[in-house]
C-alpha cells in the first residue's frame, strides 16, 4: 500500500473501529455473525426459493395484513397487546403440550354442565367472552361506520 492508500486513523476513528469490533465480537457470540454469512452466500438461492414457494407469498400476505392492523393501533394498545399475545401464547402452548389429541371425548349437553364447575373451565371460557366480547363491539363499530 503506497504512502497515498494509507488511511490515518485519528482518535475518532478508532472509536468508531473499536465500536465496529465489539458490533462484530456479539455478532459472532450471538450466532447472528453466522447466519448473516450464509444469507449473503446463499441470497440468490434464498431469493429464488423466495420467490417461486405460494405458501411464502401467503404469509407474506398474511403478514402485510396484520402489519396494516398493527399501525391503526394507539402505541398504549400495542403494549397491552403484546403483554396479552406473550401470555395468552405461552397458555395455549402449554395447552397444546398438556393435550392429548387421541383422548378428547365427546361432551354432551350433561357433560358440559358438570365441566362449567371446573374453576380452569371457567377461566377459560371467561377469556373467550371476554374476546367475543371486545370483537363483537369492535365489529359493531365498524358496521356504523
Amino acid at each position: 500500500m503506497s504512502e497515498k492508500e494509507k488511511v490515518l486513523l485519528d482518535e475518532e476513528s478508532l472509536k468508531v473501529l473499536e465500536d465496529l469490533v465489539e458490533i462484530a465480537v456479539r455478532l459472532k457470540e450471538s450466532g447472528l455473525l453466522d447466519m448473516l454469512k450464509i444469507l449473503a452466500e446463499k441470497s440468490t438461492d434464498i431469493f429464488a426459493y423466495i420467490s417461486t414457494e405460494v405458501p411464502i407469498h401467503r404469509l407474506l400476505a398474511l403478514g402485510d395484513a396484520a402489519t396494516a392492523a398493527a399501525a391503526k393501533l394507539k402505541p398504549e394498545e400495542v403494549v397491552e397487546m403484546k403483554i396479552n399475545v406473550e401470555e395468552a401464547t405461552e397458555c395455549l402452548f402449554k395447552s397444546l403440550a398438556a393435550a392429548k389429541m387421541t383422548e378428547v371425548r365427546p361432551v354432551s349437553t350433561l357433560g358440559l354442565l358438570r365441566v362449567l364447575g371446573d374453576k380452569d373451565v371457567q377461566a377459560g371460557l371467561g377469556f373467550l367472552i371476554l374476546l367475543a366480547k371486545n370483537l363483537g363491539a369492535c365489529i359493531r363499530s365498524k358496521a356504523q361506520k
